[in-house]
């Protein structure tokens, strides 16, 4: 599913963003879900002032990962079963909108580089999650990328940074990876045949995969406690 992949977490430390450092330690569990986030605290633990600290906790706030409360400060959002229910009723919403003015609009070169995208998808050798990302990531900004409406795309992008984040921690099963490139499939070729309808019930379709998906591996990741 769409949104941005961050490939700067392979990256040594000193190169890598703040927030992109911190976000991997949230969804890794090493800043817990309900923990408090204090600035100097944080500033100490990643060895940078408070400024670039007070920065990435508004960067991840914008993202979904932290709260932020004039009362209370900062806090790691809770990553738990209902938070991801949440984005994906929203993304079940708004993917099936914004495929139906693509498919009316669509060209041949928009659906050949679908088909190139899918095919570079299928081809990967092994569990590469975060280039897989990175491709499915450019598969759906094809279809959604110039869409007018840029509240609804920063509302995706939004929450796609959550939900790949958290796909870094709970990767696509060789059973969900078959099951998205057969979707894929049936994305292409319903802008293929102009058939706004179909597209929109795969795209969302898709969607609801993805949630059983992270919904899965969660309750096994606390089952196993």
């Amino acid at each position: 599913m769409p949104g941005h992949p961050q490939a700067e977490d392979t990256e040594p430390a000193e190169a890598t963003p703040l927030h992109v450092r911190m976000r991997g330690d949230i969804v890794s569990g090493a800043l817990p879900a309900g923990s408090r986030l204090k600035t100097q605290d944080l500033a100490r633990r990643y060895d940078v002032s408070i400024n670039p600290v007070r920065e990435a906790l508004h960067q991840l706030s914008g993202e979904g990962f932290v709260i932020l409360s004039r009362n209370r400060g900062a806090r790691v959002r809770m990553l738990d079963e209902a938070f991801v229910r949440n984005i994906f009723d929203i993304r079940a919403l708004i993917e099936p909108y914004l495929i139906r003015l693509f498919v009316g609009h669509a060209s041949r070169e928009e659906i050949a580089r679908m088909v190139a995208i899918q095919e570079e998808i299928e081809a990967l050798d092994g569990p590469d999650q975060v280039r897989l990302d990175v491709l499915d990531d450019a598969f759906h900004q094809v279809t959604y990328g110039n869409h007018f409406n840029s509240e609804a795309l920063a509302i995706r992008e939004r929450h796609g940074q959550v939900v790949h984040a958290l796909a870094l921690r709970y990767p696509a099963s060789p059973a969900r990876r078959r099951a998205q490139n057969e979707e894929h499939r049936r994305i292409i070729a319903a802008i293929a045949a102009a058939d706004e309808n179909a597209a929109a019930a795969v795209v969302e379709e898709h969607a609801r995969g993805a949630e059983r998906h992270l919904l899965e591996q969660l309750r096994r990741d606390r089952a196993n406690g």
